[in-house]
């Protein structure tokens, strides 16, 4: 009897043993397949942190919105291509890849240009909402021009305006303008992380060149635009360095 209990016990163990080294194995080469995975990323697209999103849309105001942080993605079409979390449209976190493993997208962080550490699971909401560890995120689909994202013209400014004389504004998501003096592109400013940038700002111009500044309100649905006006001005750098809002140049009211 103590014989038999005794074989029983090592079977018991050798299964064990066995099936632990196997399951080193299987998830060694799972580790492997994943990390060389190349198929497309039903995710793909533009991300928003939806705590952003939502401050946008109540103030109208992306200088407030930033005050309580926002990170931005941008998922690309296939696995194995480099992307990173934006920090407030200006600091850009660690290197990261999106990877399948069976059907969960994952992210995974990049050192020295190998795949190092799970990030996290990328958690599917709905088609339009996504969920990076604890952040949620929300589809956008701004337009891309020239490396650069419009991001505020698709969510905040495209449409078409009135001025009080009776003439009509119309506001592009790709950036360009009509209706408005001689002023052929429109560019609002989305990081307000450096000097002389204490109101919200937008740069109006005839080329993408030549860009002049002013500050703006939304006050219910009319957009207010005013000169700026300087505070105080670092003469060493010859730049303003802390402005207000001065005289009210434009007042424009948002067709629905």
């Amino acid at each position: 009897m103590k014989r038999s209990i005794i074989t029983t016990i090592a079977v018991l163990l050798l299964i064990v043993f066995y099936s632990c080294n196997n399951a080193k194995i299987d998830n060694s080469a799972n580790l492997e397949r994943i990390k060389t995975l190349d198929t497309i990323v039903s995710l793909s697209g533009y991300w928003l942190s939806e705590d952003y999103i939502n401050n946008l849309n109540e103030n109208k105001s992306p200088k407030n919105a930033l005050e309580k942080g926002c990170e931005y993605i941008e998922i690309p079409e296939r696995t194995l291509i480099t992307t990173s979390i934006i920090l407030n449209f200006h600091d850009g976190g660690e290197q990261l890849q999106v990877l399948k493993n069976k059907e969960v997208y994952q992210l995974w962080k990049i050192d020295n240009d190998s795949i190092s550490e799970l990030m996290s699971d990328i958690e599917v909401v709905s088609n339009a909402k996504i969920k990076i560890a604890d952040k949620s995120f929300i589809k956008i689909s701004p337009l891309k021009i020239d490396g650069e994202t419009k991001i505020l013209e698709e969510i905040l400014f495209k449409g078409q305006y009135i001025t009080t004389e009776g003439k009509l504004i119309n506001f592009k998501n790709n950036g360009q303008i009509s209706g408005l003096d001689n002023y052929n592109f429109y560019s609002p400013i989305i990081d307000y992380s450096d000097a002389g940038l204490q109101i919200d700002q937008i740069g109006f111009g005839k080329t993408t060149k030549d860009f002049e500044y002013f500050g703006f309100k939304f006050n219910k649905e009319t957009l207010e635009l005013y000169k700026l006006k300087c505070i105080t001005y670092d003469s060493i750098e010859n730049e303003c360095v802390e402005v207000d809002y001065g005289e009210l140049a434009y007042k424009l009211l948002k067709k629905r």
